[in-house]
């Protein structure tokens, strides 16, 4: 949510496209097909910060935390998130700037969700249960 927030008010206040996309497919095979394909229904605009990469690092980040994650499972699941900051590059989806540009945006949102020492996170989480427990005693 952090990072979606962030996200949004950066396409708001700094529109962004991608320039880059082909108009007419240079070849007729499978894979231009498959990239015309990912072209028609994912445009080319709102692109900095990259929302793909952002949340692929706050995945990676919370699987590297668990503690009953083996360490294959978190290489893998770092390489996958390196994969997928290169291919979103390689099909034209975002830019190297835009890749770049989310990686501040998942640095923040680890800061606000882990960076927190232990008694500021109890207190909030106590706020939070609180004013959950308010709204189900007003929906009686």
């Amino acid at each position: 949510m952090i990072t979606q927030a962030v996200a949004m008010t950066a396409y708001i206040l700094y529109p962004s496209i991608q320039v880059g996309r082909p108009d007419v497919m240079p070849r007729d095979n499978f894979l231009c097909d498959l990239a015309a394909f990912i072209y028609a229904f994912d445009t080319p605009t709102g692109v900095c910060p990259s929302l793909h990469v952002a949340y692929s690092m706050g995945i990676a980040s919370v699987w590297c935390k668990k503690k009953d994650a083996s360490a294959v499972w978190k290489v893998f699941v770092v390489i996958s998130v390196i994969l997928i900051s290169i291919s979103v590059a390689f099909v034209k989806q975002h830019s190297v700037i835009d890749i770049a540009a989310a990686i501040p945006v998942g640095i923040l949102a680890e800061y606000l969700i882990y960076g927190r020492t232990p008694a500021v996170r109890r207190r909030l989480f106590r706020r939070k249960m609180r004013r959950f427990a308010l709204r189900m005693q007003a929906l009686r």
